[in-house]
């Protein structure tokens, strides 16, 4: 993946860096009986339910399971130091389909400041709060490096002409050998050996 200077990271939160132990089954299950339908995953209902009374029920609905986990949060990769050492060098970025309440107490206990954040709170799609972040800065899209450990962060991320590493910490995605289009790295320590090669 040719990359260059890179002047700006944006993290995805939950499965990057960190490990928020929501039970999403009994999420998804909540979020059926208050709609009254089947709901195949919460990602695909945020942009559907978007600028409706529905999606702050389902989110306030969501945030309650959130809060109640916090107290089982679990860093990823010593990320809190890995974010304050980058911080000195990069702009950096939050993406997450958190709530803006559980963001702001997660990035309290991680002791990082100038974060510039964007919860579902703020954009039910990954483009919508990857494009929040960089017009709240004075970088471009080609500035930034996003991070995530899904898919979706990644494809988002390029389509909108940013930069993308994948980490893919428990194997979940096989690497194809033609495709350069982003990076792959095992864990966040990993991060670190990427951006020295740019």
């Amino acid at each position: 993946m040719a990359m260059h200077k890179i002047q700006g990271i944006i993290f995805d939160l939950d499965g990057t860096l960190v490990e928020l132990p929501v039970d999403w089954r009994k999420v998804i299950r909540r979020v059926e009986s208050l709609l009254g339908r089947k709901v195949r995953s919460l990602l695909s209902l945020y942009p559907e339910l978007w600028g409706t009374e529905k999606y702050e029920i389902v989110s306030r609905a969501v945030e309650e399971f959130e809060i109640a986990s916090l107290d089982g949060l679990r860093f990823l990769d010593d990320s809190p130091s890995l974010l304050m050492d980058l911080s000195t060098k990069y702009q950096l970025g939050l993406m997450t389909f958190q709530g803006i309440n559980v963001a702001r107490k997660i990035i309290e206990r991680m002791s990082i400041e100038d974060m510039v954040t964007a919860t579902r709170d703020d954009a039910p799609t990954r483009i919508e709060q990857i494009s929040q972040i960089v017009s709240a800065t004075q970088l471009d899209y080609g500035d930034f490096l996003v991070v995530g450990d899904r898919l979706n962060d990644v494809y988002s991320a390029l389509e909108v002409g940013c930069h993308a590493a994948l980490v893919n910490r428990f194997g979940r995605y096989s690497p194809n050998r033609t495709d350069k289009k982003f990076a792959v790295i095992p864990n966040l320590k990993r991060l670190v050996d990427l951006l020295k090669i740019q």
